[in-house]
């Protein structure tokens, strides 16, 4: 099932300062989600620490499995950052909390979200949006980045005006069934999209920091377009269409109607089920059917 829990702080990047340093609440959460001390140590040696170690803080680290080395080094203080830098972090962190409430004031006014969810008795029956209210898949594309071998880099939106077919997929890296999948479904997006370069994915992630979506993009060179990590706070709204377990698939067509989805109704059939009728889609008169994977 997918954790609703998320750090408390986003994590923002800007071309001048870079990623904001860490909390030791991060930390934490990052060795209970399955990093390494190791990984955790490149980390704050890349971000520095907001905050000196706190007792309480210390001891769930340990339960989370922190190593000595780890320990050693946010006890040490040397990567504690200057107290101009934390407040310049506070002020960044405000600016995030701002953003995130203005784009959950929009995401109510979005054209699908449970509506359409609680009409789904069957993925196939459409739902179009009302009149005069946005559509999901305008609503996200100022908010898409472009994923291609491991990295990232700004998209703005006109990647999805051709698009006849858009597959929203909710995963996370801390989610062993997600990290199974994606790799399956690199493989179908690169081997579909040369035959119908009308179908794109748009990754929205479950992840709780910065570090494991990045982490994630990077171990399975996402191909596609994903929402920035910093704009998926505010989509509340889709993430509930998509469901309460991931990996997830919810596929739309150009006008933002549900075609095809991980559930049936409310029972879970996991993302295969809406590859299995975007093959039938595919395989219809006039198009050619997607080559199944051996």
């Amino acid at each position: 099932m997918r954790w609703f829990s998320f750090l408390a702080i986003c994590l923002l990047t800007t071309s001048v300062a870079g990623q904001l340093p860490l909390t030791n609440k991060e930390i934490a959460l990052m060795l209970r989600s399955g990093y390494s001390s190791e990984s955790v140590v490149a980390e704050i040696q890349n971000r520095r620490v907001l905050e000196p170690l706190d007792p309480a803080t210390k001891k769930s680290m340990l339960e989370f499995g922190a190593s000595a080395q780890l320990i050693s080094a946010l006890e040490g203080g040397s990567f504690i950052v200057s107290g101009s830098d934390a407040d310049q972090a506070k002020a960044r962190e405000a600016e995030v909390a701002a953003k995130r409430q203005e784009q959950i004031e929009q995401d109510r006014k979005l054209n699908t979200l449970l509506q359409a969810r609680q009409a789904q008795a069957h993925v196939q029956a459409s739902v179009a949006p009302p009149p005069g209210e946005t559509r999901v898949l305008d609503s996200l594309k100022s908010k898409l980045v472009r994923c291609r071998d491991g990295t990232t880099s700004r998209a703005d939106g006109s990647e999805l005006e051709k698009k006849k077919y858009v597959a929203l997929y909710f995963s996370a890296h801390w989610c062993g069934p997600c990290r199974k999948f994606t790799p399956q479904l690199v493989d179908y997006y690169n081997r579909v999209t040369t035959a119908h370069p009308e179908f794109e994915i748009i990754f929205i992630s479950s992840d709780r920091s910065r570090f494991g979506w990045d982490t994630y993009l990077q171990e399975t060179k996402m191909p596609w377009l994903a929402v920035d990590y910093d704009q998926v706070a505010g989509l509340g709204g889709i993430r509930n269409l998509g469901g309460d377990s991931i990996p997830s698939l919810l596929v739309l067509d150009s006008g933002s109607r549900i075609i095809a989805s991980s559930y049936d109704g409310e029972k879970y059939l996991g993302p295969q089920n809406a590859l299995a009728t975007l093959d039938k889609i595919f395989a219809e008169p006039g198009g050619n059917a997607i080559a199944q994977a051996p």
